[in-house]
């Protein structure tokens, strides 16, 4: 089977992604308790709800890749460079996102994540708009993604809302965009992937 050959190096990748991003993120909650008041990190709640978004598509795209292993639903030759590039590219952008998203090496010295998801929110937030757009291509060609279903339209929209927000800094837009972002978020996952509606 071609899927459980190709799939290897995509799902390292991603899993790579996820350790990578959790030992950031553990690294970062940590610095707030240690016996040195001088290193303390003040977190900030878009950059805080995007990191769980971020952790969470990648959980999602594993779980919902589990289809691709039958071959009834995505036969052998289905595959060829095209597809295995399209395929991947989600888990290459995912591990994009997770080396920028947390900062490391500030030993010694207090962290505002707020300054520092403003100062990198175009890389941020451009990567995890063409992840959306992959995903979309991914939706269409392995998933058999209808051009007008709602899953479509909710990456539209999150495209729409994401523009702004990677070639502006205003706060209040990011602010709305990411409160949007994760309640759609969150209602994807218990539309889709818990109640299966």
């Amino acid at each position: 089977m071609v899927f459980s050959h190709i799939g290897a190096v995509a799902f390292m990748v991603l899993g790579l992604a996820m350790v990578k991003l959790m030992t950031n993120l553990v690294e970062l909650l940590a610095k707030n308790y240690n016996n040195d008041p001088d290193d303390d990190v003040f977190f900030y709640w878009p950059h805080t709800a995007f990191c769980f978004i971020t952790l969470f598509t990648i959980m999602l795209f594993w779980w919902t890749c589990y289809p691709l292993t039958n071959l009834n639903y995505f036969p052998n030759d289905g595959w060829n460079l095209g597809t295995y590039v399209l395929f991947c590219l989600v888990p290459f952008l995912m591990y994009m996102i997770s080396e920028i998203l947390t900062p490391r090496n500030h030993t010694g010295k207090s962290l505002d994540l707020k300054d520092y998801y403003y100062q990198y929110h175009r890389v941020i937030l451009g990567l995890a708009w063409l992840l959306q757009v992959a995903l979309i291509g991914n939706l269409f060609v392995f998933f058999q993604g209808e051009l007008y279903s709602t899953k479509v339209l909710g990456r539209v929209i999150m495209l729409c809302v994401m523009f702004p927000m990677v070639i502006s800094a205003n706060r209040r837009i990011h602010e709305i965009g990411m409160g949007i972002f994760f309640i759609g978020f969150i209602y994807t996952i218990i539309k889709y992937h818990i109640f299966m509606a």
